[in-house]
């Protein structure tokens, strides 16, 4: 399985985790972007569809070359198509390894031992499987159009392999954006300590026990969504650029012929 690079040098020849993060932010557009994704955030699963389908879209132009990288955020059919293959991705990837986790809690409750074990050593193994390949096959298929990441995942170790140490950092690179994104609005909530712990209960599940009514309460905690919304939005653009330059950063490719996907 070969790997293509774009025909001029869109993409910089190292990922560099700086740059990664404010890639995003860099330019009037992609700030335009981030906050539109936030925005559309607020109505739950389908802002989430619509911003993986932008995340996507963004990635693939930013693989070609294409200028501005960050198109408007809008609510459009083919964003919404992106998003729902990136969606369907992930889901069809994770299924194995949830099916095989599932089978193993129903061997637990029976003490069925042997199988319980087998089990969940299989579901381990096919949902690390699928965290390590799923970026790899959507950068791939959004970039070329490669449709391995549907047909036959396990083909696409090659290529992971090919550049794993750059595919590692673009783990910790993306790790660490996700990290901020959960951890800021958390410590924030936590610096708030007494308002919050009035609102939920511990332990799991977390149960709810009033909603913030007071002014004061109700702006912190608008303040605080609005900023995970907004992180969590930065994050996947930040990923999305880390494993396009971390897969083809630095290479330079023939032009592809038009026939070519």
């Amino acid at each position: 399985m070969t790997l293509r690079v774009p025909s001029h040098p869109a993409l910089p020849p190292t990922l560099r985790w700086w740059a990664a993060w404010a890639f995003p932010v860099a330019t009037r557009e992609g700030r335009r972007g981030v906050a539109l994704g936030a925005l559309a955030l607020v109505t739950l699963l389908p802002g989430w569809v619509m911003n993986l389908g932008y995340r996507w879209e963004v990635a693939t132009r930013l693989y070609h070359g294409k200028t501005p990288v960050f198109t408007p955020f809008r609510w459009s059919r083919r964003t919404w198509t992106l998003g729902l293959t990136v969606w369907g991705v992930i889901t069809l990837s994770l299924s194995p390894g949830a099916a095989a986790a599932l089978i193993a809690w129903g061997a637990a409750r029976l003490h069925w031992t042997g199988l319980a074990t087998a089990a969940w050593t299989a579901a381990l193994a096919l949902l690390l499987g699928a965290f390590l390949l799923v970026p790899a096959g959507m950068t791939r298929l959004g970039c070329e159009g490669d449709r391995t990441v549907l047909t036959a995942p396990w083909r696409l170790w090659p290529v992971v392999r090919a550049r794993l140490a750059a595919y590692v950092w673009a783990w910790c690179v993306t790790g660490s954006a996700v990290l901020v994104s959960l951890g800021v609005p958390a410590l924030m909530a936590a610096g708030w300590g007494a308002p919050v712990g009035d609102w939920v209960r511990g332990g799991w599940p977390v149960t709810v026990t009033r909603w913030p009514t007071a002014p004061g309460e109700v702006l912190l905690a608008v303040v605080t969504l609005a900023l995970f919304f907004v992180l969590s939005v930065w994050a996947w653009q930040v990923a999305g650029y880390a494993f396009t330059v971390a897969l083809y950063g630095g290479r330079l490719h023939a032009p592809r012929r038009a026939t070519e996907r």
